[in-house]
């Protein structure tokens, strides 16, 4: 037996000089990372209501806006903290992306004004780049190629608990301390709170127990400019890293669609009908989980099928399943109504499904020697679809509840659309050089 078969994770071949304990530290670190992501967008309506008092018909701009102003910064620090992880390595940049989130964490409470808010979703913004992107240049550091997609969909069930515990226990805490005697801005400051130490944590077994896999035993001594460069032409290059690309805006637009609206949406629509922001927010707490642990249950199965299949059909499946979920999400009206069940759940399938193959794709095109600058433009494209999600999705918001879901839809049938042509395209090229 080879050193290579010896070197396994349960199912998952690690790449040489990846131990089993960094591997399996990797998973509760993807957990905890989407915890501290999806708390802050869960948790912004309350804010908004509580804390700074905005007015309610307002509120969907005022997301949409500060949404955008956030995935505008990522969109411009992905890249370049790709390109960090190169140069001075994994870990620091992780490690580092965490911490600033703590910081976020803990002055978001503290915010008096709508400018303040600003300001510390700018700071939570940096951190995000940071230990975003750095999440995603370890899938293509740990596994074997031909375990990738195992891996990625083992992340998912992770980032799925992560995402379902925040939405089950986390954005119920303001409830728990208000029956505590608690008033409603000091339960959403200690609710806030915990999302500091949840960061903490993070950082540490990021810090103690993450290593570089295979591809960054040594930093990258190649300029800053040299590796944009490179990045830059191997999208131009490679039709795969391109669809990658596109897939990426839609899948990540996908999430902030769930993260920013869903809550929003439920707790507007209670309050619209005489409840309660309580009553709004107990039934974003039953959609969401639903739609994460859908995620939990399909992204490994799906990360073991697209292993079976090919990266390009694993894309047009995820995507045809993103496209029905989120288009038939956005003719829902009452969000209280169990017709809201089926639907979640066949989002969350496109939703896991859609990540899962995304990244898996890129994971296997990306070239070694500039992977974090590869990853790095992945993620920045992720960003663009975040600020179409989040800006014009809050904008549409106003006037339609349910018209960010209608927009992804779209987005994610025409990647779909995408993966086909690049399919087709490359079996004609196939064709005719046989």
């Amino acid at each position: 037996m080879s050193q290579t078969d010896n070197n396994k994770l349960g199912p998952i071949k690690l790449m040489p000089g990846v131990g089993k304990i960094n591997a399996l530290s990797f998973f509760p670190v993807a957990m905890l990372n989407n915890s501290v992501f999806t708390l802050m967008n869960f948790m912004q309506p309350y804010v908004l209501e509580e804390h700074l008092g905005i007015a309610r018909e307002v509120q969907g701009v005022v997301v949409g806006s500060v949404a955008t102003m956030q995935e505008v910064m990522i969109l411009l620090l992905t890249a370049t903290m790709g390109v960090l992880a190169d140069k001075v390595g994994r870990r620091p940049v992780f490690a580092m992306g965490l911490l600033i989130m703590s910081l976020a964490y803990f002055c978001f409470p503290l915010m008096n004004d709508i400018y303040q808010l600003y300001l510390v979703r700018a700071i939570f913004a940096v951190g995000v780049s940071a230990a975003s992107t750095v999440l995603l240049i370890f899938t293509g550091d740990y596994p074997e190629e031909t375990s990738r997609g195992r891996m990625i969909g083992i992340m998912g069930m992770f980032q799925g608990i992560g995402v379902t515990a925040t939405s089950l226990f986390l954005v119920k805490m303001p409830s728990v301390f208000q029956e505590r005697g608690f008033d409603s801005i000091e339960s959403g400051t200690y609710t806030l709170w915990i999302g500091t130490l949840i960061c903490l944590l993070a950082a540490t077994i990021v810090y103690i127990s993450l290593k570089p896999g295979l591809h960054q035993k040594k930093q990258n001594t190649s300029s800053f400019k040299k590796l944009f460069n490179e990045g830059l032409e191997a999208a131009k290059k490679d039709s795969d890293i391109r669809l990658a690309y596109f897939a990426s805006l839609a899948a990540r637009g996908d999430l902030i669609v769930v993260g920013l609206f869903t809550f929003l949406w439920t707790s507007r629509y209670a309050l619209d009908n005489g409840m309660s922001i309580g009553e709004g927010y107990a039934r974003g707490a039953v959609i969401v989980p639903i739609i994460a642990s859908t995620v939990i249950v399909t992204s490994p199965i799906f990360g073991f099928l697209i292993d079976r299949i090919g990266r390009i059909n694993g894309i047009m499946i995820a995507f045809f399943f993103a496209a029905a979920g989120y288009t038939t999400m956005g003719f829902i009206e009452n969000p209280m109504s169990n017709a809201v069940i089926p639907v979640a759940i066949l989002l969350g399938m496109g939703e896991g499904a859609a990540i899962v193959s995304s990244t898996a794709l890129i994971g296997k095109r990306a070239p070694a020697a500039i992977r974090g600058t590869v990853f790095g433009a992945f993620a920045m494209c992720g960003a663009v679809g975040q600020i179409i999600a989040g800006g014009l999705g809050g904008v549409l918001f106003d006037y339609i509840y349910t018209a960010p879901y209608l927009m992804m839809g779209f987005l994610n049938f025409t990647v779909m659309l995408l993966a086909i042509y690049t399919w087709y395209s490359k079996k004609k090229m196939r064709q005719s050089n046989g």
